[in-house]
């Protein structure tokens, strides 16, 4: 794959990550409470209000946080190719494996759904399997919060863009990752409008350095020289022995 398409490709998962993020939470039935995560009783009236869209919400976020990591991974090769190796190199991994546990959460929440049309009790199925859900989100959390900062870092010091960008991109980042550790509902709200405000600055400064890529491949071509081609090579040679056959055969 060329310099210019992968680039392409990067600043495409940048771009759309974040907003199939922000339309997987607002989306989802808002939860109210200050508890993270909210009360058994709240998510259980959420879930029987409408089950559909319950389903829906949290199939679309499994999507996002699939794309998100992607769009880390756009990044880290963006930062690998400012030459930025040792903050990227060890956030990459925290932030994969913060994903890979906070996937496991929709799935969690996928079981009430199901609970719902069998007619077991809600609230008591929540109950049961809250320990477990705080165990992942934790887990998950941690991992995506010291990722997340270590990319802010790793931003800062490989100066992708210009001052004002670089900085702007790395507070976003840490704001999503303060979003993160935020126990309200509506932190993921904040976190979701953060990674926009991170990526899609990338995601342009990545157009255009393919674009200038391609430009500085295209100058380099044309000006080197080309190499003859052998037929024309043959051809000259050929006339080169006419020549001295003529010169032979000429009379003093």
């Amino acid at each position: 794959m060329s310099t210019p398409t992968r680039n392409w490709f990067r600043a495409a998962v940048m771009a759309i990550a974040p907003v199939v993020l922000l339309v997987a939470f607002v989306y989802h039935p808002f939860l109210a409470g200050a508890t993270a995560p909210p009360s058994p009783e709240v998510v259980a009236a959420a879930a029987e209000a409408d089950t559909t869209r319950w389903v829906g919400a949290h199939l679309v976020a499994l999507g996002a946080f699939a794309l998100s990591a992607l769009a880390f991974q756009a990044l880290r090769g963006h930062l690998r190719d400012a030459g930025e190796e040792r903050w990227s190199s060890w956030g990459f991994p925290l932030v994969l494996v913060g994903f890979v546990l906070l996937a496991g959460l929709p799935a969690l929440e996928l079981t009430i759904a199901s609970a719902i049309d069998t007619g077991v009790d809600t609230v008591a199925l929540i109950e049961a399997v809250n320990p477990w859900f705080m165990t992942v989100l934790i887990s998950g959390s941690v991992a995506l919060v010291l990722g997340t900062l270590a990319f802010a870092a790793g931003v800062v010091r490989g100066a992708i863009m210009g001052r004002g960008l670089t900085w702007i991109v790395a507070i976003a980042l840490v704001v999503t990752a303060l979003a993160l550790a935020a126990p309200p509902f509506w932190a993921f709200y904040v976190m979701a409008l953060a990674t926009i405000v991170a990526f899609w600055p990338v995601a342009w400064a990545t157009t255009r350095t393919g674009s200038g890529t391609a430009a500085a491949v295209e100058a380099e071509e044309g000006v080197r020289p080309s190499a003859p081609r052998p037929r024309a090579a043959e051809d000259q040679a050929g006339r080169l022995r006419g020549f001295g056959r003529r010169r032979t055969h000429t009379p003093h």
